[in-house]
């Protein structure tokens, strides 16, 4: 049996939802401001569009999680808007994406190969392959239906032997 490890090589969806819920928190800021502090809610929502402009450069270049970055979002949130239900939905989300966050994990064993995922296990049996492939760390899952399936490895898992594996899964295709 054999465990494969994938690297995220999709696009950054959590960058994404994290840039919406800071350009929400913007507009919140704005929408439920007051009048005693509105210098304040100016500032917060331009600190938070900020954010959300330059997320990826915050990021990189200051070495915080995006949950760091939702727990500042929240905390302005909360000064702009003197609310806590909206700062601990920042929170939350914040959390959230740290245990929601989950790479897919392939299995391949004799029975078939199954991707394990946060709610899904989809479970592929051998006669459903043309090909499958290990080179290169890029494992290639060639469906007989000519669906196709590519998934970089991490490198953790790049010291296995690719030969013996590839000897393996075309043994099992081909019986």
């Amino acid at each position: 049996m054999y465990s494969f490890r994938t690297k995220d090589n999709g696009p950054d969806l959590e960058i994404t939802v994290t840039r919406a819920m800071l350009a929400v928190s913007a507009t919140a800021t704005l929408v439920y401001r007051s009048d005693d502090y509105f210098f304040i809610n100016i500032l917060g929502a331009v600190a938070l569009v900020l954010g959300a402009i330059f997320i990826n450069w915050l990021l990189a270049k200051f070495s915080i999680s995006k949950f760091g970055l939702m727990a500042a979002a929240a905390i302005i949130l909360l000064i702009a808007t003197r609310s806590i239900v909206f700062a601990a939905v920042m929170l939350v989300y914040g959390s959230l994406l740290k245990f929601l966050k989950k790479k897919p994990v392939l299995l391949v064993s004799e029975e078939g190969i199954t991707i394990k995922k946060l709610f899904t296990s989809p479970a592929y049996a051998w006669n459903d392959f043309s090909n499958v492939i290990l080179k290169d760390n890029l494992l290639t899952l060639d469906f007989k239906s000519n669906k196709l399936i590519q998934v970089n490895i991490d490198e953790r898992d790049a010291n296995m032997d690719a030969a013996a594996f590839n000897t393996f899964c075309k043994k099992l295709i081909e019986n």
